[in-house]
């Protein structure tokens, strides 16, 4: 081996020796500079600081569970009807979604009374029949039973409601909701089957439900108090 040979192997192993040193120092430089940026970026909990105290994050304040609030929707007062249906009146159904009927039935007095049940539902525009009876009730709207043009002879219906029907075929005169004294025919012969204010009047006279129907409860009354099973409101003593 010649003096060069030696000089070439010689500068072989010295640069491999230096290159593996230049390697492994500079991956040593390598991760401690990862480690430092980590430690830079890093969440303030988790860095140390000597002897300085770690800050603690303090926990969201609870708060009560929302609880939805059901809010009621108030129905709305209903005024008193400014007339009613004549008895003899043919009526049909309006309401939206159909007019709702029940069972009624013929008191003693000739008044009738309805304890809800369901008796027939009618599609609007359906005719129900022809009104035989109606009723107010202490709010001042009214309540009707028609009789319904059929084979069945007590194919009637109790209507709660007057803005559910309106008259069709010959329009009878409506009658005003409210009388004033003026209104009232103080010389009318009042009896057994006379109707209207006159009648309710003297009922209220006699201090009994006043339906302005003049049946035999107002002829047992009127007979008890007066003596007599007919009269007019001018001879009212």
């Amino acid at each position: 081996m010649t003096t060069e040979d030696k000089l070439w192997i010689g500068g072989g192993i010295a640069l491999a020796v230096g290159g593996g040193i230049y390697y492994f120092v500079q991956k040593s430089k390598d991760k401690l500079a990862l480690q430092e940026a980590e430690l830079e970026y890093a969440p303030e909990e988790t860095q140390p600081s000597g002897n300085s105290t770690v800050p603690i994050k303090a926990p969201p304040l609870a708060t009560a569970p929302i609880i939805p609030v059901k809010t009621v929707t108030e129905q709305p007062v209903r005024e008193a009807d400014s007339f009613r249906y004549s008895v003899g009146q043919e009526v049909m159904a309006t309401g939206f979604n159909g007019t709702k009927t029940y069972d009624a039935r013929k008191m003693a007095d000739g008044n009738y009374t309805s304890e809800g049940i369901r008796k027939a539902t009618f599609k609007k525009g359906d005719r129900i029949g022809r009104i035989i009876w109606v009723g107010r009730k202490p709010d001042g709207t009214f309540r009707y039973v028609a009789q319904r043009n059929g084979a069945f002879l007590n194919d009637i219906y109790w209507i709660p409601d007057h803005s559910v029907i309106k008259p069709v075929g010959k329009i009878l005169p409506t009658v005003p909701a409210v009388s004033t004294a003026s209104d009232i025919d103080k010389s009318k012969l009042l009896k057994k089957g006379s109707k209207g204010m006159e009648v309710r009047t003297l009922q209220k006279l006699l201090k009994i439900k006043a339906d302005g129907d003049f049946g035999r409860n107002t002829e047992n009354a009127l007979f008890t108090q007066k003596g007599v099973k007919q009269i007019r409101l001018k001879d009212w003593r």
